[in-house]
């Protein structure tokens, strides 16, 4: 199952890189992954507390699985009883069209028989998800930078 999406945001991409590597302050604007412990670095392993729209918060050990500054990061986690049940990559793209705009994209993947119970609601909920943290990085590098 694949579920994306989307935003124009008015930054530049190196700004939203480095707000979106900087999981320390995650909780000062992510109202999804409420924290990061780990490093944005290549095969860097992470633990994340996530709170899905409408559902109670999630820990998850996660690995980084794709990385390229400032324009590509991914990582995935496995269901405690196995990849085969339930696995998730999140990806996160930064791309700059032909006009100019920047462009933030998110992906998700689920893998797994676990897919099979629920996925209509689960659609639903990521894709909730995903725009949550689209508004608020949006929201947190458009505003002017503190001194």
């Amino acid at each position: 199952m694949k579920i994306a999406s989307e935003v124009v945001i008015s930054a530049t991409p190196d700004r939203i890189w480095n707000t979106l590597v900087d999981f320390a302050a995650y909780p000062a604007w992510n109202r999804v992954v409420k924290s990061v412990l780990g490093k944005a670095e290549a095969d860097g392993a992470l633990a994340l507390e996530l709170r899905f729209y409408g559902k109670s918060p999630e820990k998850k050990s996660a690995k980084v699985t794709g990385l390229i500054p400032p324009k590509y990061l991914s990582w995935a986690w496995s269901h405690p009883i196995g990849s085969w049940f339930l696995a998730a990559e999140h990806v996160f793209r930064i791309r700059e069209k032909e006009d100019g705009r920047i462009v933030f994209h998110q992906e998700m993947y689920y893998t797994g028989l676990g897919i099979r119970f629920g996925r209509r609601s689960a659609e639903h909920t990521l894709k909730m998800t995903l725009d949550k943290i689209n508004d608020d990085l949006k929201a947190r590098v458009e505003e002017p930078p503190t001194a």
